[in-house]
């Protein structure tokens, strides 16, 4: 006999039998939203995170010597900011002796920056040929937002303080009787006279009151190459 003549209904279906397969379509479904959200998560991370820099090509002596170059390059940069400032009427009335101040130091600060480069030239490193210094755009934003001479003369004076103390400094630490040793004897009282002579451009009298210290030399940490 038939179901149908007998009238006796079918045997249920298995609950699992008529609900696996969706519950199988979903768990596929789950696993391939994750692994997309994982994917874009990594690129996003990817794209987002930036590379490395480059390590440093200076270290020991001759970082301190890369420290110096970036020092005389700001400095110069600064001297020739101040002196278009002068130039343009921006600081007040003409003030020729800061005007030939500035050729001088200028000039003295480019042939100091030559001198650094010379040290890590033998040394068959790159020269520093900016002023590659993480305080070096603040720097140029005071000068160039100076209205009045003082302002724009004490950043550069404290430039010359810290470049004095710098080599005073680095006179202590540099290993041996080097070109470096050499440079930064002869350099730092140099800077220390520039400092001197603003202060008497400006006031009348040296602000130079005892020998120089370290206290405000410039930490390597500060060089951006």
């Amino acid at each position: 006999m038939t179901e149908a003549t007998t009238g006796t209904p079918p045997p249920p279906v298995p609950r699992g039998d008529r609900t696996g397969g969706a519950r199988g379509l979903q768990s596929r479904r789950s696993f391939v939203l994750c692994a997309a959200g994982v994917g874009i998560g990594l690129a996003l991370d990817g794209c987002s995170s930036s590379p490395p820099p480059p390590p440093s090509p200076y270290s020991g002596d001759l970082r301190t010597v890369a420290l110096a170059a970036a020092l005389e390059n700001q400095a110069v940069s600064a001297y020739q900011a101040l002196d278009a400032a002068l130039r343009a009427g921006k600081l007040g009335p003409a003030f020729p002796a800061l005007a030939a101040y500035l050729r001088t130091a200028t000039d003295h600060h480019t042939r100091h920056a030559a001198t650094w480069n010379a040290i890590l030239r033998a040394a068959h490193k790159p020269a520093v040929t900016t002023a590659a210094l993480s305080d070096h755009a603040k720097l140029m934003d005071t000068i160039h937002a100076a209205s009045r001479v003082e302002q724009a003369v004490s950043a550069v004076q404290g430039l010359e303080n810290q470049a004095a103390q710098t080599y005073t400094a680095a006179a202590g630490s540099l290993a041996g009787v080097s070109p470096a040793l050499v440079a930064a004897s002869t350099i730092a009282p140099v800077e220390a006279m520039h400092a001197a002579a603003l202060g008497c451009l400006l006031n009348g009298q040296s602000a130079v009151t005892s020998f120089l210290g370290t206290a405000q030399a410039v930490p390597a940490t500060r060089l951006t190459v």
